[in-house]
């Protein structure tokens, strides 16, 4: 029986180290590249950048959330909002504005706000069995009002005339399908007591 146990021993011993120096051996799996205007990049690269976008435009976020919040002088407690790193969106909008086959009317909003809409507008266009216009319109209120703050106002329709007042930067005039949509923003000021 000594025997048996040392034969399983240093054959044991023998796999150990056989696996060992098999594993050192092998090459490491390389994930596949994706591509990128023709030149290959690492997937892994590709979600570092995302992150860090998404990352910053969290921040950006909470420093308009944040701004004009706390009183006095000096700028005590006035957060503003810091410079974004969205170009990667800027660059892509053509080809999200093909690939949703929606075309800009008029426009003054940032690309990846834009974007937003886009998306909005084609997933609730999408989903509906039966179109409704009202319905269309409130999911993208809501949307914007819960991402970018309250007071986002949407009209959607076929034929329709306006004549609205909006915030700089948050306004958007496009048309999907045979639909026209609008996405706008109003200031709100706070009633004084």
């Amino acid at each position: 029986m000594a025997t048996k146990e040392s034969k399983q021993r240093k054959l044991g011993g023998f796999l150990s180290t056989f696996y060992r120096l098999s594993t050192k051996s092998q090459k490491p799996k390389r994930e596949p590249a994706a591509m990128v205007n023709n030149k290959p990049v690492s997937q892994s690269l590709l979600l570092k950048k995302l992150e860090i976008c998404q990352t910053i435009e969290q921040a950006g976020q909470k420093g308009v959330e944040n701004e004009g919040i706390g009183g006095g002088g000096g700028g005590g407690g006035k957060v503003v909002e810091g410079r974004k790193s969205v170009s990667h969106v800027e660059t892509n909008l053509s080809s999200v504005i093909s690939f949703l086959q929606v075309k800009v009317l008029v426009s003054d909003m940032p690309g990846f706000m834009q974007v937003h809409a886009f998306r909005c507008a084609r997933r609730t266009y999408d989903s509906l069995e039966k179109f409704s216009s009202r319905h269309m319109a409130y999911n993208m209120k809501k949307e914007f009002d819960k991402v970018y703050g309250p007071a986002w106002h949407c009209i959607v329709g076929s034929n329709f005339g306006s004549f609205v007042t909006h915030s700089t930067g948050c306004f958007l005039y496009f048309s999907m399908e045979k639909l026209y949509i609008l996405v706008f923003k109003t200031k709100v000021q706070r009633v004084a007591n």
